[in-house]
């Protein structure tokens, strides 16, 4: 194996490649990219077992790709990152020499890294599952950052873990919960889908980290994997088994009373109280009426604050619940709108968050009870 490749552009789809490598993989093979020469172009694969990536790359004006021998090896990630990233030059020259041992070769000198064989590496099956949809990479960012978030991070329920995509005709439901706190995204898609599935929150993640803003991203999903397909890049997860949990029965259908607030009067107000907890816990105490708003905290080693929130407009029954300021943080955070609907279903009922000029997205918050 023998080629030379500008290096900056190398080193991104290394850096993307790189992603699905685990530093505590059992397997050694694991812990490398595999550089796989063929038919005229460059193939390179990461994985830990459960998150694949695979990447192509092409001759081109961009690249300077130019192969003078075809071939693989596994170079492990972490010495080829750090190599690749710090070499002073345009570009680099890689080739596999003595079986496994590969030079990389710059301007002004090399290096002689042992690689490993590539009839090593495991067999990964890419085949494309069945059904497929189209979502803009912007589309996929606010589904991971609007739901994610509300995950479990906690491996006793290992479906909470993941997003749960509920394709039912042309909407897709996205939803995260870790049993205490939901968090929706609905999408319409481009055809008729019927699937049910949970991706780790975890692949989500890389697939955005990876993503640029004006791709356009093919998802191939079955019952076992999902793959998202862009820039001849593909990157491979499996689902998370079990039953996701029927989110629609938490959703309240009518409110009590709802209140109107700005979003940064009322994050920088629980922000403000963080430090306040109770058992490593930050439980806000919402006092709501028609004529002011409280947000209160109490802790008994610590201390307590009360503040009335300004910029609210509340209309309904008076109601006071406890909730977890963290939780109701993260919502308003990733709603990312300047103003916020909260309505109130009832005392110790669910509290749904809005964005009120965004339908396709929401939160509902579980209350507490509350003792003092």
């Amino acid at each position: 194996m023998h080629f030379s490749i500008d290096r900056k552009y190398f080193y991104d789809k290394l850096s993307i490649v790189s992603r699905a490598i685990s530093v505590f993989s059992p397997l050694p093979a694991l812990s490398g990219i595999c550089i796989d020469l063929k038919d005229g172009s460059m193939i390179l694969t990461g994985s830990d077992s459960n998150i694949s990536i695979r990447t192509v790359i092409v001759p081109g004006e961009l690249n300077n790709l130019d192969i003078e021998e075809e071939g693989s090896i596994i170079i492990d990630s972490k010495y080829l990152l750090e190599i690749v990233r710090k070499l002073d030059c345009k570009n680099i020259e890689i080739e596999v020499i003595d079986y496994s041992l590969v030079r990389i070769s710059s301007d002004n000198g090399q290096f002689n890294l042992n690689g490993i064989r590539s009839n090593e590496y495991p067999d990964i099956d890419f085949t494309q599952p069945n059904h497929h949809f189209v979502l803009k990479a912007t589309g996929l960012k606010s589904i991971v950052s609007q739901t994610a978030f509300a995950c479990s991070d906690k491996d006793q329920r290992p479906v909470l873990t993941g997003v749960n995509f509920n394709s039912q005709g042309n909407m897709l439901y996205c939803s995260g919960t870790d049993s205490y706190r939901l968090a929706r995204k609905t999408i319409e898609l481009n055809s008729s889908q019927d699937f049910n599935i949970t991706i780790p929150s975890k692949s989500l993640t890389e697939v955005v980290r990876s993503v640029s803003d004006d791709d356009t991203i093919d998802i191939y999903a079955d019952s076992k994997k999902a793959q998202f397909v862009f820039d001849k890049t593909i990157i491979q997860t499996r689902l998370i088994d079990g039953t996701f949990p029927d989110v629609q029965r938490i959703i309240p259908t009518s409110c009590v009373s709802k209140m109107l607030v700005d979003s940064y009067e009322i994050a920088g107000t629980i922000d403000r109280t963080n430090f306040i907890r109770n058992d490593k816990v930050h439980l806000i105490k919402l006092e709501c009426s028609t004529a002011e708003t409280h947000v209160k905290t109490y802790s008994s080693e610590i201390g307590n604050s009360d503040e009335v929130l300004t910029k609210c407009e509340y209309e309904g029954e008076d109601i006071s619940l406890t909730c977890n300021g963290t939780y109701m943080l993260d919502a308003i955070k990733a709603l990312g709108c300047e103003k916020v609907l909260i309505e109130f279903s009832g005392f110790m009922k669910p509290i749904k968050v809005s964005n009120p000029e965004d339908a396709s997205v929401l939160m509902i918050l579980v209350p507490i009870r509350s003792y003092d």
